[in-house]
C-alpha cells in the first residue's frame, strides 16, 4: 500500500515549479522529517475541508526543510500533479492538525 497524506490547504501555498513537467511545491507543513521521508513516492491530496473531496494532488517526489523566516523548520513537499488525485474523499477519522497521514 502507498503512503498518503491528506492536507487542508486554504492559504494558497501550492506553487508551480515547472508547468510543462507538472512539478509543484507545497510549503510549510508541520510534521517531522522522519514522516516526510516516509512519504517520498507517496500520494498527496489537498482538500478545502476534511469532509470534501480533494481539489488537487499528485505524487510526492521530494521534500526539504524551510531554513529561515517565520516557517523555519517546516516541511516543503515537491510533487508531480496528476488529475487522478482530484475528487478523492477519505474517511473522517484520523485527521489531526489539518492533516491525515497513512504510512501503511
Amino acid at each position: 500500500m502507498t503512503a498518503k497524506i491528506h492536507l487542508i490547504e486554504n492559504l494558497g501555498n501550492i506553487k508551480a515549479l515547472d508547468i510543462k513537467k507538472a512539478e509543484f511545491e507545497t510549503k510549510w507543513w508541520d510534521l517531522s522529517e522522519a514522516t516526510a521521508k516516509k512519504l517520498i513516492g507517496g500520494e498527496i491530496y489537498f482538500h478545502k475541508f476534511q469532509v470534501k473531496p480533494s481539489f488537487y494532488g499528485g505524487k510526492i517526489t521530494s521534500y526539504r526543510i524551510e531554513t529561515e523566516g517565520q516557517w523555519k523548520g517546516r516541511i516543503i513537499f515537491n510533487f508531480i500533479y496528476d488529475e487522478k488525485f482530484r475528487n478523492i474523499t477519505t474517511a473522517k477519522d484520523k485527521w489531526a492538525m489539518e492533516m491525515k497521514i497513512d504510512l501503511c
